[in-house]
């Protein structure tokens, strides 16, 4: 059918109809590119999944896709030797969660009501439920690495809340004495760049040893590092480092066991696409 003839039916208009019940990027994705057919044999199998989807519908309701992302490029990019970030992850996580509750709740329906496409199509999906246990285990639910990711980022964590309360009760016992306390335009404790540092009144410069890592605007104050702290903090910049270090080699190895759902979600997408569009809405003609 040309372009001409869809243009006169007002085609898109009907996409965008179609595409505002979507409920995942794979599915408004399929939904947009939808062209009609001449093939009877693909166009029969259409119509039984979109028959199969009302009698889900009508006995069950509609299946939550929530958590569910295109997760396509990130597996990509891991199949190819990129680390995923922690969001990414989580995302990973996310949609394989996702795509195994759609699977059971299809499972489920097909031993009350035959629904042989869909629940075919759903057996499609890899559950990889591994993948997301390890992923739930070292990533939070706001994309931060848990102390418990591996034995060994629990270790530094320790040693870094133990030196930053080191030099926490160091820096809070000098700016204490009444010797200290004169120089400081406020008594308390900050942090310029990762290093601790106390603000110290300009004109006290050459009376306080130390570091300088910043100053106000107006110059009145500078942030000095005490020389009696530097090695401590040079000693956590260092445990920071390996606190890095050890969260590279967990995103690593999240990244190499995600990567082996590439293809395995190239065919979830196809799965993904045909159940969505297939799905019946309210507003949408027939229903």
């Amino acid at each position: 059918m040309d372009d001409k003839i869809l243009h006169t039916l007002e085609y898109r208009k009907i996409l965008n109809k179609l595409m505002q019940y979507t409920q995942t990027p794979m599915g408004r994705l399929a939904a947009e590119e939808l062209k009609p057919s001449g093939d009877f044999e693909g166009v029969k199998r259409l119509l039984q999944a979109t028959d199969e989807a009302v009698n889900v519908d009508r006995l069950k309701g509609i299946p939550s896709f929530g958590g569910v992302s295109d997760i396509r490029p990130a597996l990509k990019r891991a199949s190819i030797g990129g680390m995923l970030g922690t969001s990414e992850l989580l995302s990973v996580g996310n949609t394989i969660g996702g795509a195994r509750r759609v699977k059971r709740f299809l499972a489920a329906m097909h031993e009350d009501e035959k629904i042989d496409m869909l629940y075919a199509l759903s057996d499609l999906l890899s559950e990889q439920k591994h993948v997301e246990d390890a992923i739930r285990a070292c990533i939070d639910e706001d994309a931060n690495v848990l102390d418990s990711a591996s034995p060994e980022l629990a270790n530094i964590r320790r040693e870094l809340r133990g030196g930053e309360a080191r030099i926490r009760e160091k820096l809070d016992s000098m700016i204490r004495s009444s010797s200290v306390a004169k120089m400081l335009q406020d008594q308390l404790v900050t942090i310029r760049g990762d290093r601790f540092v106390i603000p110290v009144k300009a004109e006290y410069r050459s009376h306080f040893g130390g570091i300088v890592h910043d100053q106000s605007g107006s110059g009145a104050t500078l942030f000095i590092e005490p020389e009696s702290i530097v090695a401590m903090n040079n000693k956590l910049r260092e445990t920071r480092l390996r606190e890095e270090r050890e969260i590279e080699i967990i995103l690593h190895r999240l990244t190499t066991w995600s990567a082996v759902l590439l293809r395995r979600w190239l065919t979830m997408s196809i799965f993904w696409a045909s159940w969505i569009s297939s799905l019946p809405r309210p507003g949408l003609p027939g229903k």
